[in-house]
Parts: structure tokens; sequence; C-alpha cells
């Protein structure tokens, strides 16, 4: 089975023709070839909002420019630390890369550095390169996250398996005639009783 959780891309620039837009086009571009869905927005908008969208994301791309840096420094650093700040308070372990100029990097702080998976260097390398380096960390991060009865379960879902032995054959009481269907149907009468 295929989840549906997209990179969301955040750069200001992304539907201008200059170069920044049309780089970051073209990054969000390699990302679907390889397989991953885009969501592209043009600003922050409201924090929170944002952080709820982290448990339908698999990564999130935060561009920034050195003109933003140079003009506004304190307030395009402190919407950035919110921001990240923000997403890290709910989810810890979400990828969140910076995307920029080399020289972009030097004059982000080492507290928003810290919670980064990486910085983009928007030059320095092809689009198709760091979106594989993107999707293996979102494949990580998705990877990790269903526990290991969900795992088998979508692995046993996605084998297409044909069997007779599940919850809903015979009536739904088909797994009853089991040692392994007793014990599930017991645990979950227990619980659904407290």
């Amino acid at each position: 089975m295929r989840f549906h959780f997209p990179i969301i891309i955040i750069d200001e620039d992304f539907r201008s023709e200059n170069a920044s837009g049309l780089g970051i086009r073209a990054l969000a571009d390699a990302i679907e070839k390889e397989g991953l869905e885009v969501l592209g927005v043009t600003s922050y908008g409201d924090l929170t909002s944002f952080a709820q969208q982290q448990s339908r994301a698999s990564a999130f791309i935060l561009s920034i420019d050195d003109e933003e840096l140079a003009m506004e420094p304190e307030e395009t650093l402190a919407e950035l630390r919110a921001f990240v700040g923000e997403i890290r308070h709910k989810n810890a372990e979400i990828p969140i890369f910076l995307h920029g100029e080399t020289r972009t990097s030097r004059h982000i702080p080492n507290d928003i550095l810290r919670e980064l998976h990486g910085f983009i260097h928007m030059h320095e390398d092809t689009p198709e390169f760091i979106a594989r380096n993107i999707k293996r960390e979102a494949n990580a991060y998705l990877d990790s996250l269903p526990p290991p009865f969900f795992r088998a379960l979508t692995h046993y879902a996605a084998d297409g398996s044909y069997s007779w032995h599940c919850p809903g054959h015979s009536g739904g009481v088909a797994f009853l005639k089991s040692p392994v269907g007793q014990m599930f149907h017991q645990f979950f009468r227990r619980v659904q009783c407290r």
C-alpha cells in the first residue's frame, strides 16, 4: 500500500520566474521523478497549521535567500527558528532541510543547524542528486514510523496472500477457532471492558 506523505517545500519564489524559483521547481520536479509527492508553498503562513502538517509530511525543505538574510537578518532568523522549533516540538524525527546558497549557510546559527537533516547548497549539486538524498531521508523516516504489528500487516497485505484465516470469514468468528485468534479476541475484549 502506498501512503501519501508529500515533501513540503516552502519557498517564497516557488512560483517566481527568477533563478531561485526555477531552481526550486527543478528540485521539485526531480523529487517527483523519484516517485515522491511534492507540495510547494510560498510562505510559512500560520506556524501552528504547518506544525499540524508534520503528521502528513515526509520531509520539509525550507528555502532561504542571501537577500532575506541581508535585508532583515534578525526577522528572517527568528521566523526560521520559530518554524523549526514548532515542527520539532511536534515531531523530533521528521527530516527538515534548508535550501540556499553556499554563503547563506554561514549565517545560520548552530541552534538551527543542529535541528536540520541537511543544508542543500542551491548551485552545488544537481537536482537529481539532491532528490535522491531527500528520498533516502524521507523513506528512512517513513520506514521508522509503523510499529511492528502494523508493519507486518501492511507487508502481508502487499504480498497479495490469499488466506481464509482472517477475521470476517465464517461470519467473523473463524479466528476464534485458533489459539492465537482466541488470545487476540480475549485481549481486545479485556481492553474494551476497562
